[in-house]
């Protein structure tokens, strides 16, 4: 029997998405068990007292340091999808130059200290503003990614950001362009987009086969097999990841998503509960 936990992510980082992350979860749960796994829930508050040896793989939807440290730990003794180190590589400080690696992928982007941030305005300012975004998590309020026209009118988001604690920006040159949602597994085993606000949209031609390779490109550089984020594509057609997220909410697309996000943790899992096993009995010998 196939043994799977799933931890719930933090209340905190999931503003107005609560309701939509336990759906998922629970989601995929209902689908493992058609497929004869046992799925299991636990809260991020309680990991410090799970064994990781009793479970076949862990899937956490968790994003805090001191949670994502402690089941850091566990990814030798068990499956972890996503691994903590692709959730760490989600916070933007990380994720900015990984991506930034390939040409052409993510748009021009700059992390600048809060300390440091009037001091060093980004060349590209002066083309049409920018988008300046908290360094680490993704969006937990509605005023963590804020759109400025001059840079002098940063200084009150540096501001803002500073009275909550955060320490680093990155700020991001603004593409034209319309903006896409995307959602993928594996990467390259299923992939779903749809325009974010499609009222607002010049629904310029491009590829779409193009936008799941860049979306699994991206994915893959940050370690993702379970992800989703946001892409723009130009009046041109060009396409780029603007974000990329592990475990999003799916809400859209939660019934299609629920079962091949099944099949591909019960594989894992099985393929990790298989070698496990053959690594001890070698161990016996």
């Amino acid at each position: 029997m196939i043994r799977i936990l799933g931890v719930f992510r933090e209340v905190s980082n999931s503003p107005n998405r609560e309701h939509d992350d336990t759906l998922i979860l629970k989601a995929v749960g209902e689908e493992l068990a058609k497929l004869g796994a046992h799925m299991y829930f636990a809260e991020p508050e309680s990991v410090a007292g799970i064994d990781p040896e009793e479970w076949d793989a862990v899937i956490p939807m968790c994003e805090n340091p001191p949670v994502i440290k402690k089941i850091s730990a566990w990814k030798d003794r068990t499956l972890v999808l996503n691994p903590m180190e692709g959730v760490l590589n989600c916070y933007r400080v990380n994720m900015t130059p990984r991506l930034a690696a390939t040409p052409g992928l993510h748009p021009r982007t700059e992390l600048l200290k809060i300390s440091e941030m009037m001091a060093n305005p980004p060349a590209f300012m002066s083309e049409g503003g920018a988008w300046i975004k908290r360094g680490d998590v993704h969006n937990m309020t509605d005023h963590d990614v804020v759109f400025v026209k001059k840079w002098p009118d940063a200084k009150q988001v540096r501001d803002d950001f500073k009275s909550r604690g955060i320490t680093h920006v990155a700020v991001q040159e603004h593409v034209p362009g319309d903006i896409i949602k995307f959602y993928g597994v594996g990467p390259g085993k299923w992939f779903a987009w749809f325009y974010h606000r499609p009222q607002e949209v010049g629904e310029y031609a491009f590829d779409q086969k193009l936008l799941a390779s860049r979306a699994a490109e991206a994915a893959a550089a940050l370690k993702l097999e379970i992800y989703g984020g946001d892409a723009i594509v130009t009046p041109e057609g060009r396409i780029y990841i603007i974000d990329i997220n592990s475990w999003p909410s799916f809400a859209r697309v939660r019934e299609d998503v629920k079962t091949h996000i099944a099949k591909h943790v019960y594989d894992r899992a099985r393929n990790f509960k298989r070698g496990a096993k053959a690594a001890k009995t070698r161990r016996a010998k």
